[in-house]
């Protein structure tokens, strides 16, 4: 067995919904537009408005990385502790696609699980792709949590609903 395989992720995501500031959308878009055709990455800040919702209220941007990845370091996740109020709280990441599509790679699911989930059940990870852009000028994005496959040891994403607040 992996290592992967020995956590305890569950078959079905803990978040129903995400509601997402549309300014930050806008932010994100043009962030991710701007480091093209490098990724660009980020975290999420919010609050759980119920049990199984979000609303994303913060975000940080972070660019280390090149046309087919991007990371983190200590330091950003410092810096974006230091900017969150105080009912707020780190809620996952975010990165861009830029012209490949709205999905997690495998490598985006282990950062997810490892980074963000193992320590809270309810972060998410938003794909933005800047290359497709809607009529509100607004980059495409889908968010996801990290399953189990039922019976399995592999681990997959689901799709989580969203909102956008104006």
């Amino acid at each position: 067995m992996s290592e992967i395989e020995d956590l305890s992720i569950p078959s079905s995501p803990k978040v129903k919904s995400v509601t997402l500031m549309g300014a930050l959308l806008d932010e994100m878009t043009k962030y991710s537009k701007e480091a093209m055709p490098k990724e660009a990455i980020g975290l999420l800040g919010g609050k759980e408005l119920r049990t199984d919702e979000l609303i994303l209220s913060s975000i940080l941007f972070v660019t280390e990385g090149d046309e087919v990845s991007v990371s983190f370091s200590d330091e950003d996740f410092k810096a974006f502790e230091d900017i969150l109020e105080n009912d707020c709280y780190c809620l996952g990441w975010w990165h861009s696609h830029p012209g490949y599509g709205l999905f997690l790679s495998q490598t985006d699911i282990k950062t997810h699980i490892y980074s963000f989930q193992l320590h809270n059940e309810l972060s998410v990870a938003l794909v933005v792709e800047p290359t497709k852009i809607d009529m509100n000028g607004r980059a495409s994005f889908q968010f996801y949590q990290v399953i189990r496959e039922k019976g399995s040891n592999s681990f997959k994403y689901q799709e989580i609903a969203s909102y956008i607040q104006p």
